[in-house]
């Protein structure tokens, strides 16, 4: 079923006035539209997000509700990013106590994703004419997907599904295990430089680039890690030892010296570490690892404050 400009505005939740202004000015609307951050990488290298301002903002999360519900996409069953009910959970419990793992980095992953890239997935999808241009434009900042619009990780799934069909061929042939998470391709088993050669050699054909520092060849009886989680066990991933070391640390020190202390004199304000975000720290452990992390959450709860600063600020 085609979709007309009239259709992509219900989509959007706006009028086609409203909708046909924000797609003109969007490429000139950084400041009024959206803010924009640059971060620097830590083996060089920029990494601009976007957050969209209002209107701009529900625009993009009704239009990711209305693709989600409307696109034809089906996610594999080895992409894990993204995908509701897959986690890096489950991602990295198909890498389980393998002879070797081989991890794999796409880079730059959102910007290396043109805008004729989208648009030639939303006319796959039914999008023409001024419609297909207008969704484009709505989608896009400065010709590429970029990073923190609501719109981006389905298109970024659907971008990539041609080389994900690929890929998982290729492993399948080989007797391999084979994962995605985002832009974190995980293969295990029997996995030698010839395998990493061949799927180097598929993802340039499909137009991706490696981030060669981040290939790893991760072999038994040595660290083994996927999307940050320990595989090296048959049981289940594991929470690696020096975050629970640092988290059973800053459980200590809270008890003995306070929350407060801790956040002026530990480090806990300069990392952020504020309750919001222990919390969410406890939960990941106790989502991985049960025993370790309710503990964590229990004590973590009964200690902080329930309201501090940043809580504070997100209410104002």
């Amino acid at each position: 079923m085609p979709f007309e400009v009239d259709d992509l505005a219900a989509q959007a939740g706006v009028s086609v006035e409203i909708l046909e202004r924000l797609s003109s000015n969007l490429p000139a609307g950084a400041g009024q539209l959206y803010a924009q951050r640059i971060y620097r990488k830590k083996h060089g290298g920029v990494r601009e997000v976007f957050k969209p301002k209002p209107p701009f903002d529900a625009v993009s999360k009704n239009l990711h509700r209305s693709f989600t519900n409307l696109f034809s996409y089906e996610a594999p069953d080895h992409v894990h990013g993204f995908v509701r009910g897959r986690s890096t959970i489950s991602n990295a419990s198909q890498h389980l106590a393998k002879k070797c793992v081989l991890r794999m980095d796409l880079e730059d992953f959102f910007p290396s994703i043109s805008a004729a890239t989208i648009k030639a997935s939303l006319q796959e999808q039914g999008y023409e004419g001024k419609a297909l241009d207008c969704a484009v434009n709505l989608v896009t900042i400065g010709g590429k997907l970029p990073i923190g619009l609501s719109t981006s990780p389905l298109l970024s799934n659907l971008a990539f599904l041609s080389t994900d069909h690929s890929l998982a061929e290729y492993a399948q042939s080989e007797g391999l295990s084979f994962t995605r998470y985002v832009d974190d391709l995980a293969f295990s088993g029997d996995v030698t430089d010839h395998h990493s050669a061949a799927i180097s050699r598929i993802l340039d054909d499909a137009g991706w680039s490696v981030n060669t520092r981040k290939t790893a060849f991760m072999r038994r009886g040595s660290p083994q890690y996927v999307t940050g989680l320990y595989v090296g066990e048959s049981d289940g991933p594991r929470i690696p030892r020096k975050v629970k070391r640092k988290m059973r640390w800053i459980l200590h020190v809270i008890s003995k010296l306070g929350y407060d202390t801790y956040m002026a004199e530990f480090g806990g304000e300069d990392e952020g570490m504020h309750r919001r975000r222990l919390l969410g720290w406890a939960c990941y452990i106790a989502a991985v690892e049960p025993e370790v992390g309710f503990p964590l959450l229990r004590e973590f709860d009964a200690l902080v404050p329930e309201w501090d600063e940043e809580d504070l600020g997100d209410l104002c």
